[in-house]
């Protein structure tokens, strides 16, 4: 239970009076320590140095007495992004983090910070976090911050923590505070701050003390870990490749989810990792010729590589010592390995079951209106999604009886819904063997998110009584996840297949290319940001050839970065997109100033983060300050078809004005429209028949700020293009920044994805028509496989194939019958003599 509680006031000083009170909290020797703010809704700042300086002034806080004088910030160490949102919904819900802590860092005496903003729904005194490391809880404290962040902190107790990965848990429960229905559970919510969350220490150690401590740089207050190159000249493109190999290599070795390159010119901000390219001829004789060496991080600066030369030779040479170091095994307390585990998904190749345990599911009793639970499943790059199969999803479990109608089990998979079991027995039911099918076509390749809910309505929910005294639903952990043989192919154009990891399996044998038009800093920095992401989707280095030209050369696949001005426009128009169109929707973005001075620490959120917070939007998705955008996209087409409309109600107030024709006439004008009503019927069969294979034409909302596309060139599929374009290259670079957020990155698909960075809303558009290629052994078994897999995603083509076989096998079998038989003499003579008779 937290054991003192400030208000912040009105004042200018409030910043200085924050830093009281969290000092006042951690003098404290209770488990948890706490700060309500009050006043304006400006989210809760440390005071820079020059405030701090100042002497705080003196307020009376509830029993408490006068805060001491502020001082510097407490060391922190921010948690990684996650692949999932950073928000507690619903009645039960929880977030945890695999965290690397070295050594000596494990023996010290450490607080779990926790900085939260709840929904004014939930009631605090049946609503609680409750903090765990290691599966061990520390700690519980009340949930009440409906109008402010509020920071709480917990003692973790010694030998809990072990050098290596450790997790690190927040479990919510979450009542309303006057409502007991089922849809107000989706009132309650809990956002964490990333910015005020992670673990503090008093005595500040070093976190990375060499190369093998790269899992414990930390990141910044976004959950993001910088790294930024400090060049000293201009290198060639050459050199440029090798930095950007090398960036991937130590994203990989440290086990980073997200990495924000930035090519800088000085270094600034503890949080990262900085690497200094000396030139060949000023390396002092202190570094030994050694490729490079490591610094550890000193008061504001962040931990240092400093590279021994600028040459491709020297850096590759500094690259290879790096993927010595990625090659060990991760060690970590059993929970902390499991939780890294986890944060990447649980692989599979298909034809396996795999129990609910296996995703860190534990058997669970729930006595609330909404249960939910979801586990991550990564399937290989080159799975062909289609309805050739089904995953059997087999739960083991029960529901108490009383329940009202409308009680269900529903599986959404990738936030879609794709299947429901009704629970309607009124006494209850124990099931072991509940099968739920789940269609293949709803699954990507790369990672997916399955989740479970169960709604369990009762009759006392509408008078709010013992709505939580009985559980109501039972899921055990022997449920099971049978995944079938999967059809293996690459399917093109497919975002999620080769953004994933499989763009290397487009062309093996073959580097990949990577193009920046417009190589400036910020276009620089977006393209490499992008590759390391890929890389780390793909769990090993990308090896890509960095020019800035020859993008439609089709000899390799091509990755195109760069604002949409420096773009040629038929690189726009073979991956699907109007060069037209987009100039019209970014007029007047092209000239967004930067983003931040080079090397920039990131800043505090300002009172604004507090609507981010609400709105559940990610961290690192905020753009620079545009231009005025244009109020809507209207294409050419739509002004076309809008004279045209009016062209025929003029016709027609003519034609019904105009006198009447001889009849001559009247015959000569209905042959003409039986003519031209014929020539639009074989017109409208014609175009029928192209949109069975034609891309339908894009809409890009005004709100973009990125969009990604991706086609063919030409029949060859080693020509696969696919383009990364903004309104500006501040704006490409910020956009780049949010799309690489996990959560986001984990969710691209189709052809073309567009990106709105100030929000992180992402649209993806299907292809239509896709090519597959081959990525393993052929096999007759895969072959049927991708072959079903294909007429699936074609139902109009398989029609036309069935009922064009149908005919054909009808008139084949018509001809073989039509000379087949034998006369018979009887009825012939029979009929003779009728003839005659009559």
């Amino acid at each position: 239970m937290p054991v003192s509680s400030q208000r912040r006031p009105r004042s200018h000083s409030a910043r200085a009076l924050t830093w009281a009170g969290l000092l006042l909290a951690v003098s404290q020797p209770a488990l948890a320590q706490s700060f309500i703010g009050r006043g304006a809704p400006r989210v809760l700042a440390v005071p820079d140095a020059e405030r701090a300086a100042r002497p705080a002034v003196a307020v009376r806080a509830e029993a408490e007495p006068a805060a001491p004088p502020a001082l510097p910030p407490l060391p922190q160490r921010p948690f990684p992004a996650l692949s999932s949102s950073l928000r507690l919904s619903g009645e039960e819900s929880a977030l945890q983090w695999p965290v690397y802590l070295t050594e000596a860092q494990s023996r010290e005496h450490l607080r779990l910070r926790i900085g939260y903003l709840a929904a004014i729904s939930v009631v605090p005194d049946a609503s609680f976090l409750t903090a765990k490391v290691n599966g061990t809880a520390i700690g519980r404290s009340e949930i009440k911050a409906p109008g402010a962040i509020r920071i709480i902190e917990f003692d973790i107790p010694a030998d809990l923590l072990k050098p290596g990965y450790n997790a690190l848990e927040i479990d919510g429960v979450q009542r309303h505070r006057v409502d007991c229905s089922l849809d107000a559970t989706y009132e309650l919510w809990t956002q964490i701050d990333p910015a005020w969350t992670g673990l503090v220490s008093a005595s500040g150690a070093a976190a990375a003390n060499s190369l093998r401590d790269l899992p414990a740089i930390a990141p910044d207050a976004r959950g993001i870990v910088p790294i930024r190159i400090v060049l000293r000249n201009r290198p060639g493109f050459a050199t440029f490749e090798r930095l950007i190999g090398l960036v991937q290599r130590l994203a990989l070795a440290g086990n980073f989810s997200q990495v924000a390159v930035e090519f800088a010119g000085e270094t600034q901000g503890p949080a990262g990792l900085d690497i200094h390219v000396a030139e060949a001829d000023a390396v002092s004789d202190s570094l030994g010729r050694q490729p490079l060496t490591f610094e550890p991080a000193q008061g504001d600066r962040a931990a240092r590589i400093t590279l021994a030369g600028d040459t491709p030779a020297e850096i590759e040479a500094a690259s290879r010592i790096v993927s010595g170091i990625a090659t060990r095994e991760p060690m970590g307390s059993p929970q902390g390995l499991r939780a890294l585990a986890l944060a990447r998904g649980v692989p599979t190749q298909g034809r396996e079951t795999l129990p609910f345990s296996a995703f860190g599911l534990e058997n669970r009793e729930f006595g609330g209106r909404l249960f939910r639970t979801g586990f991550d499943l990564t399937l290989p790059t080159d799975f062909v999604p289609a309805d050739y199969d089904k995953v059997a999803l087999t739960l083991a479990g029960g529901y108490a009886a009383g329940l009202e109608l409308g009680a269900q089990i529903i599986v959404d998979v990738n936030g879609r819904n794709v299947a429901s079991v009704p629970m309607a027995n009124a006494g209850g039911a124990l099931f072991r063997d509940e099968t739920i099918a789940l269609p293949l076509s709803r699954w990507r390749p790369g990672r997916n998110k399955v989740e479970v809910k169960a709604l369990l309505p009762a009759p006392s929910d509408r008078a709010c009584e013992g709505g939580s005294a009985k559980n109501r639903f039972l899921l055990l952990d022997r449920s099971t996840l049978a995944v079938p043989r999967l059809a293996r192919a690459i399917r093109l154009p497919d975002l999620a297949a080769t953004l994933g990891g499989g763009l290397p399996k487009v062309a093996p044998g073959q580097r990949p290319r990577l193009v920046v038009p417009a190589p400036d800093r910020e276009s620089m920095a977006a393209a490499a940001t992008l590759a390391v992401q890929m890389a780390l989707s793909a769990d090993k280095p990308i090896d890509f050839e960095l020019t800035n030209d020859r993008a439609l050369e089709g000899r390799t696949p091509t990755v195109v970065v760069g604002p949409a001005r420096s773009l040629d426009p038929a690189i726009l128009r073979t991956t699907g997109l109007d060069p037209d169109q987009i100039r019209q929707i970014w007029q007047g973005r092209a000239a967004t100033p930067a983003l931040s001075e080079p090397g920039r620490r990131f800043a505090v959120m300002d009172g604004a983060s507090l609507d981010r917070l609400r709105n559940d939007r990610p961290p690192a998705c905020a753009l620079p300050a545009a231009g005025p955008r244009p109020a809507g996209t209207v294409g050419r087409s739509r002004v076309d078809a809008a004279e045209r409309r009016e062209r025929d109600v003029v016709a027609e107030w003519n034609g019904a004005t105009a006198s009447q024709d001889r009849l001559a006439d009247q015959v000569a004008t209905m042959s003409a429209r039986l003519g031209a009503a014929a020539r639009e019927s074989w017109a409208a069969t014609k175009a029928w028949a192209e949109d069975q294979v034609r891309e339908p034409e894009i809409e890009i909302g005004a709100q973009a700020s990125l969009i990604v596309s991706q086609g063919l060139p030409g029949r060859d599929p080693n020509g696969l293009l696919t383009v990364f374009t903004a309104p500006s290259a501040a704006t490409l670079q910020a956009s780049a920044l949010c799309l690489t957020t996990p959560s986001i990155w984990n969710r691209i698909e189709g052809r073309v994805a567009t990106l709105d960075a100030n929000d992180g809303s992402l649209t993806n558009h299907a292809a239509k028509q896709a090519r597959f290629v081959e990525s393993g052994p052929m096999s007759l078994e895969n072959l049927r496989l991708v072959v079903a897999g294909w007429f699936s995603t074609n139902p109009s083509v398989f029609t036309l194939i069935l009922f064009a076989a149908a005919i054909s096998l009808g008139l084949s079998t018509s001809a073989m019958l039509r000379g087949l038989g034998r006369a018979n003499p009887g009825a012939a003579a029979k009929s003779d003599n009728e003839g005659t008779m009559r």
